[in-house]
């Protein structure tokens, strides 16, 4: 019996899922080891749209699984459709998080699925034992359709084909001990994804014990933690860290990593493997939301190479009670933040627009106050109505009147067998509080912070400021208020990032898949769609480079016009030299071979690696240097190999610079050869 188990993701734009098909490696590892019989069932585990299409064409799969998530569900249904088309005798599964919570719209939604012939529901984000059962019971039957649909499966969901009627096969118990599934590593499962530059990834523990109505985590029965093995853990560190190349990431699918005792565990094995393969060097997670200190630890543990996340949703007292979130408090963080910055580690803020009961004032307040406690990085998320989400219930949509727009999905959309694949999610873009204008208002304002402040892309002319009396928050709000006065390619770009987020906006998801394939070719070349936040913050970083430069100088100066000395306006020029010399940006390849010379008499790294304690003219030094610039062999290389995954366009460079620290973007000054003048 061939089984075929694909976790696809559109790759035609860019790659838009970047991590190895673990979700899927994990049911074909567990149903492998068993279920029993006579027939014998062999699996093969898909990433690439065009390896399963050729799959299909070349016929002989008796079971199609597919994964469903808001990023490659309708591509996932395009292919069971083709798979029903090619051999109706094939039997096509779908399963994930993508799915309603309530029973009438599980369903409902159901019905609008008939090329599904079953839903692998199990416990959130939890298939394995749901599609065991139902492969034993296929392997019962011999095989045979009529007979597997005689009764309910525990754990999976359908529509009886014969008689219309909504077949649940209840609730299933959860993995108390995730070592019951067999790595699918260890099995060799995952060898083939190891030369494909995506991101290796684990699942070091299971469930969340926060209850936030805007997740698909959230639920009651996903609430208790459940892990794998210190052992079984460090066997699959140590697998993908004698065979993936040094400067991948390692990508963990925890809700809340770093948060438990065993974690620090883990932490001191990937140490060990960092000193004997130099890997990892970065790690991509969702760090947890208390036992900061926990937490620190094991960053510290890790050499710095895992951000935290900050993921306070919000500041606003009610807002946090309208969706059941409670934060520590905001004095916390602040002694969180500068632990950090002592540490030299990197730590993220995330907030969420038109959350029930924000303001565009409250909003504003949340982000000045993570930008006062020494957040470097925030990110200003849309509110996305999820399957699997309490707050997309029927009675959360009511009760908090949402004003829903249709989008497509950044980046995932693709054209298969002459077919145009667009992914369409739903998003919340007016409430009774913040209104649509205040929501592209505050747009604005999160696309120059992304810009300019993100990661410290700019944290010497920011810190700068701050010594000068200016805050972060205050020169930001201040370039919000001076677009027009920005050089003319600048204001452009804001101008398009408006207008594209007004146009991509449809009231219904027909609409906007309408209009989709309408402007497909445009969505293909990047001159329409994709992440617009991301899209428009690297055109703003990385191609309007000293366009922004400007701008960022010349809001300073506008912002300190009443107090500037002579001796502060030279301060700004030379921060602004540094910046402009040692600044990667595109043409990457031309860059990366430049090595531009750099006139200074303050010690500006200096100042930095003492972490700002002193003024900037503390630095000043005797006489004028002449610094030249060069670029590391590993960063050099680390970038390449991500422009060669991903591209350099917006898109691209939206995906990889999100494993990578701003200060990896940057070329190092050569103080041996340094000379005064």
């Amino acid at each position: 019996m061939q089984v075929v188990l694909a976790d696809l993701g559109h790759n035609q734009l860019t790659v838009s899922s970047d991590v190895y098909p673990l979700g899927v490696a994990n049911l074909a590892a567990y149903a492998d080891e068993k279920v029993t019989g006579k027939v014998k069932a062999s699996y093969t585990i898909v990433r690439e749209p065009e390896d399963l299409l050729a799959i299909l064409k070349e016929g002989g799969v008796d079971v199609l699984g597919l994964s469903s998530y808001a990023w490659n569900h309708e591509l996932s249904y395009w292919f069971a459709e083709l798979a029903r088309q090619l051999d109706p005798n094939t039997l096509t599964l779908m399963g994930g998080p993508n799915f309603p919570l309530t029973v009438a719209e599980q369903e409902s939604y159901l019905r609008t699925l008939p090329a599904i012939d079953i839903a692998v529901r199990g416990p959130t984000y939890e298939g394995e034992r749901a599609f065991a059962n139902l492969m034993q019971r296929y392997v019962d039957t011999g095989a045979e359709r009529e007979a597997l649909f005689d009764s309910p499966i525990t754990g999976n969901l359908w529509i009886d084909k014969k008689t219309g009627e909504f077949v649940n096969g209840g609730e299933i118990e959860r993995i108390t001990d995730l070592d019951e599934i067999p790595s699918p590593y260890l099995k060799g499962m995952m060898d083939p994804f190891f030369d494909t530059g995506y991101f290796p990834m684990m699942q070091i523990a299971r469930g969340c014990p926060f209850s936030c109505q805007f997740c698909n985590s959230s639920v009651v029965s996903n609430s208790k933690i459940h892990r794998h093995s210190l052992e079984n853990i460090q066997a699959d560190l140590t697998y993908i860290a004698e065979r993936v190349k040094p400067e991948i990431p390692l990508c963990f699918a925890d809700d809340n990593f770093g948060m438990y005792q065993e974690d620090e565990e883990v932490a001191d094995v990937i140490s060990f493997l960092q000193r004997k393969y130099d890997f990892p060097q970065y790690i991509r997670t969702t760090t947890g939301k208390n036992k900061h200190e926990r937490i620190i630890k094991v960053m510290r543990k890790t050499n710095g190479v895992m951000p935290m996340t900050s993921a306070v949703q919000s500041l606003n007292p009610e807002t946090l009670k309208n969706i059941k979130r409670s934060n520590i408090k905001l004095e916390t963080y602040s002694e969180i933040q500068k632990e950090l910055q002592a540490q030299g580690m990197q730590s993220y803020g995330e907030l969420i627009l038109c959350m029930p009961g924000e303001t565009l004032e409250t909003f504003m307040e949340s982000v000045r106050k993570l930008l006062e406690s020494g957040v470097k990085r925030i990110s200003a998320h849309q509110l996305m109505l999820l399957h699997g989400a309490p707050l997309n219930n029927p009675d959360s949509r009511e009760r908090w009147q949402f004003n829903t727009r249709f989008r497509v999905v950044a980046r995932n959309i693709g054209k298969y067998d002459d077919d145009p694949v667009v992914e369409v999610e739903e998003i919340v873009v007016e409430t009774p509080t913040f209104t649509f204008e205040e929501y592209l208002e505050a747009r604005i304002f999160h696309l120059l912070l992304t810009i300019f402040y993100y990661e410290g892309n700019y944290e010497e002319l920011f810190e700068l400021a701050a010594q000068e009396g200016v805050s972060a928050f205050d020169l930001i709000v201040e370039m919000a208020s001076m677009i027009e006065k920005s050089p003319k390619a600048f204001r452009s770009m804001i101008d398009d990032f408006v207008r594209e987020s007004q146009e991509e906006l449809f009231a219904t998801k027909e609409e906007c898949i309408e209009w989709s394939k309408e402007h497909f070719d445009q969505l293909m070349d990047g001159s329409l769609g994709g992440n617009l936040l991301s899209k428009y913050s690297m055109i703003g970083r990385f191609y309007l480079f000293h366009e922004g430069l400007d701008f960022l100088e010349t809001a300073l100066r506008s912002k300190l016009s009443d107090s500037i000395s002579e001796e502060t306006d030279t301060m700004i020029a030379t921060v602004v030299g540094y910046l402009r010399s040692v600044i990667l940006h595109v043409p990457f390849v031309e860059t990366l071979a430049d090595s531009p010379k750099w006139n200074t008499i303050y010690d500006i790294e200096k100042w930095r690696a003492e972490n700002y304690s002193k003024p900037l003219n503390s630095f000043r030094m005797d006489t004028e240097v002449v610094f030249e610039t060069n670029m590391p062999e590993a960063k050099r290389r680390s970038i390449i190999t991500r422009i060669e995954t991903f591209g350099e366009h917006p898109s691209g460079l939206g995906k990889f610079t999100r494993t990578m620290f701003a200060k990896d973007l940057r070329r190092s000054l050569d103080y041996e050869s340094a000379n005064q003048h």
